[in-house]
């Protein structure tokens, strides 16, 4: 059968009433949400001793930054070691190394975020 009008569905009928309906959904869930968090004392201030707690993850991550800069610049100068006295080993371990910082620092957060 040939049809020269297009027909409609009544699922494509629907298909409006069902976004609305599933936007006002999340729109209650939201709202109910939120009150959840308001009754169980989350007011939108920070506590009192908010600035303390800045101060203390920021020093935290200024010491984890040292350690690890530390840390890299202490295998590197003995790889460098190894290298500069022959030893057949250096590239494997300087190659170990390289890729150890590329998992922690880039593959690690990026799979985690």
């Amino acid at each position: 059968m040939i049809r020269t009008a297009p027909t409609t569905t009544r699922a494509v009928l629907a298909l409006p009433v069902l976004l609305a309906a599933a936007v006002a959904l999340l729109a209650l869930a939201d709202g109910l949400l939120l009150a959840g968090l308001r009754a169980g004392g989350l007011t939108g201030t920070p506590p009192p001793n908010a600035p303390l707690i800045t101060s203390l993850i920021d020093k935290l991550t200024s010491n984890w930054l040292w350690l690890v800069g530390t840390g890299v610049g202490l295998v590197a100068v003995l790889a460098g070691g190894m290298m500069a006295f022959g030893s057949q080993r250096a590239p494997d371990v300087l190659f170990r190394v390289v890729a150890g910082i590329g998992i922690i620092l880039i593959v690690i957060p990026s799979a985690l975020a």
